[in-house]
Formats: structure tokens, sequence, C-alpha cells
């Protein structure tokens, strides 16, 4: 008997908000909204002699999500027939979203605000997807902003402080979020407030100033505030756009912050779970009780490569430890293939080891609920349950 994933509810735990398109997309403009890439000439037409269905730029993940959707849309996978597709149906926008979130089960987003700027309505983007939100609460984005209204180290400090403060107390932010990855690296050292002290000056006149002791000392408040509100702390680890510090993005480097006895009690979430390192994620995962990781951005940019990285995390990643997430963060459509891909790479994966008969299907069905929607629930059911109060 094999296992069918399609009906089994789904929640996001790492996403970013979208806004509806004003205009129609071009095929170029819709290929630039699906890519990680920022770089403005990724995209154009092709020349005259050129392949017909392959565009500058376009990659597998592209293939996958041009393919799901003219099955979606019962038209020829190509580009241009998809995008003219899509337009169609996304001139009601908040129709076409919720209709695709009905069509992938996805029932809940736990959503990063802090990118893109200027911020999404919250509100508006709740009544576009039509689903349950929670949020995050972004360091960097408040650093950036009291670097300009603190010319002390010392009042930066404290204003810096008293805002994770006042975030954490809302109910519907369950944690902080950090991406130093993006800034100075993981490799995290040791709480130093005179170190810190010193670099301020440079962070004050620059907001990508790599400040590294100051950063690290920001994202040791960051943690302990966590630790005291009984909020979780997300990191984003592994690849990410052109500006992350690549060799100091993999998760190990976060291996002596978080075997410090005072962030024991701390639960820390890995965003993106360390890709491509990881196994060093779910091999942290497995060690340390407090540790969390999803399989976001990995998923679904990495396209067929998804059901490789499923089994890989599960070498060593506890099953309750593992969640779904797709860093999707332009159009509807990134949250839809996310759940779609992720789904049918599990299953071959969980449908694989059944037939070695390493588990049987009431076991593959529990790991399954699990990665798309328990362990998320049971990971921050302190933060939910605060809700329903």
């Amino acid at each position: 008997m094999t296992l069918n994933l399609s009906q089994i509810k789904t929640i996001d735990v790492h996403c970013h908000p979208f806004i509806a398109n004003q205009e129609p997309y071009t095929p170029e403009e819709f290929l630039k909204k699906l890519s990680l890439s920022v770089i403005p000439d990724m995209f154009k037409a092709g020349e005259k002699g050129t392949l017909k269905r392959i565009y500058p730029g376009m990659n597998m993940y592209m293939q996958i999500t041009l393919k799901k959707l003219a099955e979606f849309f019962s038209c020829k996978p190509f580009l241009r027939d998809v995008v003219e597709k899509r337009n169609e149906m996304a001139q009601d926008f908040s129709k076409y979203t919720k209709l695709l979130f009905q069509d992938a089960h996805l029932q809940g987003l736990l959503v990063d605000f802090g990118y893109p700027t200027p911020q999404i309505s919250r509100n508006e983007f709740k009544a576009l997807t039509g689903v349950p939100q929670w949020e995050i609460h972004r360091i960097e984005l408040v650093m950036d902003q009291l670097r300009e209204e603190c010319t002390e180290f010392g009042e930066f400090i404290e204003k810096y402080r008293d805002n994770l403060r006042q975030a954490l107390n809302k109910k519907h932010m369950l944690g902080l979020k950090s991406i130093i990855a993006y800034r100075s690296g993981l490799e995290i050292g040791e709480k130093d407030e005179n170190a810190a002290r010193k670099q301020y000056e440079d962070f004050h006149h620059n907001e990508r100033a790599k400040a590294k002791s100051f950063r690290d000392f920001c994202l040791h408040i960051a943690m302990e505030e966590c630790t005291r509100a009984n909020k979780v702390m997300h990191i984003h680890t592994g690849v990410g756009d052109g500006e992350v510090v690549l060799p100091k993005a993999s998760p190990s480097l976060l291996i002596d912050m978080l075997r410090d006895k005072k962030y024991k009690d701390t639960k820390v979430h890995f965003v993106h779970g360390g890709y491509p390192w990881m196994e060093e994620a779910g091999f942290i995962a497995s060690i340390l009780p407090n540790v969390y990781l999803d399989i976001s951005l990995q998923n679904p940019f990495m396209g067929h490569g998804v059901e490789r990285i499923i089994s890989q995390i599960f070498e060593t990643a506890p099953f309750d430890k593992v969640m779904y997430g797709s860093d999707a963060f332009t159009v509807p459509e990134m949250n839809w293939l996310g759940v779609l891909l992720f789904k049918e790479c599990f299953e071959r994966v969980l449908n694989d080891w059944m037939k070695k008969d390493y588990m049987d299907k009431e076991m593959a069905q529990e790991v399954a609920e699990g990665v798309l929607f328990r362990n998320f629930e049971n990971c921050y059911k302190e933060q939910l349950k605060e809700l329903s109060v």
C-alpha cells in the first residue's frame, strides 16, 4: 500500500508576505518573481533563433512550477500560456490566492513581515490569504531603525531590549528572528559588552558594517529575551540571497552558543534547515533537545532535489524536530508549489522506506503529519495555547 499526502493539512512555518500585482506580468517578470536572484537582467526574452521554451535564467524549480500551473490551469506547459492564464485568474487576486491555498490544503502561515520592505500590512495580507497567521519579529530591522535614533551605545541597547520585550508580549508573536548570517556570520562569540560598545560607532554610521562583536551581543540579548518570554528564536542558516556570508552560514558554527547553559531552555528554530549543510542541522537537532529546523528555501527552490534533501535530513534529525516551510516571498504560487512539491517528494521518500520495510504505513502517516503540521503545533504549543486564552 502506498501513502498519499495530498489531503493532509499543512502549516508553512517560514514565509513572507506578498501583494497583488497592479499590472499583468510579462513572462520575464513572472520568472523574476519566482527567482531568488536580485540581479535585474537575470531574466530577459530569448533572442531570435534560441530555443522556444527555455528562457535565459530558467531552472528546474521554475520548470516544475510551470508544469504544475499548466495542470492547474488546464493549459499548455509553455511560459507564455501559463502566464497569460495566471494573469486572467489573478484579476481577483484574493480569490485566486485562496483557491491556490485550498488546493494545497495550506491552512496556516508563520510569517516574517521583516521582508520585503517597506513592510506589507498585516491585516491586508491576512485578508488576502484567508488562513490563520502568526508572526516572528526580525531583530535586524529593529537594529537598523534604532541605529538612526541613538547616538550612544547605552541608549541603543536600552531601546533595543525594550522593543524586543514589547514585541514578544504580543500574543500572535511566536518569537524573534535573526539574519546575522547575512551580516557577520553564525560563528557567535561570547557576550562581550566592552567589545560591542567599541564597535557601535561603526554600526551607527553604517547599517551594513560587519561589527561582529556588536551583532553577536545583540543576538545574545535576543536569545535572553526569548528565554525570558518563553518564545522561540529563529536563526537564518545556510544559503539565501547574494548577500549571505556563505563561508560563515553553516549551522554548525552556532554549536558553542547553543551549548551555553543559560540557553539550555531556549527553543531555537533553524530557518532553512542549514542548506546545503542540512545534515549538520539535523545532527544538532538530534543532540540538543530545544533545537528544531524547517525545510524552507531548499523547498521549493531546489526543485527535484527536495526528495534527496528530505532523505538526507532524516539521516540524523528526529521525526518530531522537522517542520515544513517554503520561504515564499513574492507570489502565492510559491506557497502553493512549495506544498505540492514537498508532498510529492515526501511521498516518494516515505513509500521507499515502507517498501524497504523500515516502517509500516501507520508510522509513515504519523511522520508525514508531524512534518506537515503537528511538529509546529507541538513546538509552539505553549505559545499557541496563549492565543486561545
